[in-house]
Protein backbone atom coordinates (compact mmCIF):
# COMPACT_ATOMS: atom_id res chain seq x y z
CA UNK A 1 0.00 0.00 0.00
CA UNK A 2 2.64 1.84 -1.10
CA UNK A 3 2.95 4.96 -3.82
CA UNK A 4 6.70 5.95 -4.34
CA UNK A 5 6.72 9.23 -6.53
CA UNK A 6 9.51 10.84 -8.12
CA UNK A 7 9.46 14.59 -8.50
CA UNK A 8 10.83 16.52 -11.13
CA UNK A 9 11.19 20.18 -12.43
CA UNK A 10 7.97 19.79 -14.12
CA UNK A 11 6.01 18.58 -10.96
CA UNK A 12 6.73 22.24 -9.28
CA UNK A 13 3.55 23.25 -11.11
CA UNK A 14 1.02 20.53 -10.02
CA UNK A 15 1.48 21.12 -6.39
CA UNK A 16 -2.41 21.52 -6.20
CA UNK A 17 -3.02 18.10 -8.72
CA UNK A 18 -0.30 16.22 -7.25
CA UNK A 19 -2.58 17.17 -3.15
CA UNK A 20 -5.85 16.09 -4.58
CA UNK A 21 -4.14 12.66 -5.94
CA UNK A 22 -2.04 12.27 -2.55
CA UNK A 23 -5.48 12.94 -0.92
CA UNK A 24 -7.63 10.43 -2.52
CA UNK A 25 -4.52 7.40 -2.34
CA UNK A 26 -4.54 8.45 1.02
CA UNK A 27 -8.86 7.54 1.42
CA UNK A 28 -7.68 4.37 -0.43
CA UNK A 29 -5.40 3.05 1.94
CA UNK A 30 -1.80 4.10 0.53
CA UNK A 31 0.93 6.02 1.84
CA UNK A 32 2.43 8.24 -0.84
CA UNK A 33 6.47 8.78 -0.33
CA UNK A 34 7.56 11.57 -2.75
CA UNK A 35 11.50 11.97 -3.61
CA UNK A 36 12.78 15.13 -5.74
CA UNK A 37 14.16 13.63 -8.78
CA UNK A 38 17.70 15.33 -7.09
CA UNK A 39 17.23 13.43 -4.47
CA UNK A 40 17.47 10.10 -6.39
CA UNK A 41 20.47 11.02 -8.06
CA UNK A 42 22.29 12.87 -5.68
CA UNK A 43 21.36 11.38 -2.86
CA UNK A 44 20.16 7.23 -3.02
CA UNK A 45 21.70 6.41 0.59
CA UNK A 46 18.81 8.86 1.61
CA UNK A 47 15.96 7.61 -0.65
CA UNK A 48 16.66 3.69 0.58
CA UNK A 49 17.17 4.65 3.99
CA UNK A 50 13.83 6.58 4.02
CA UNK A 51 12.16 3.19 1.91
CA UNK A 52 13.80 0.75 4.71
CA UNK A 53 12.72 2.59 7.66
CA UNK A 54 8.97 3.12 6.05
CA UNK A 55 9.11 -0.48 5.33
CA UNK A 56 10.38 -1.46 8.83
CA UNK A 57 7.91 0.04 10.81
CA UNK A 58 4.82 -1.50 8.88
CA UNK A 59 6.47 -4.61 9.47
CA UNK A 60 6.62 -3.90 13.18
CA UNK A 61 2.98 -3.03 13.17
CA UNK A 62 1.76 -6.41 11.84
CA UNK A 63 0.37 -8.51 14.00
Amino acid sequence: MLVIEVDGYSHKFKTEEDAARDKVLSELGFTVLRFTDDEVMNDLPNVQRTLETWIAEKTEKQP
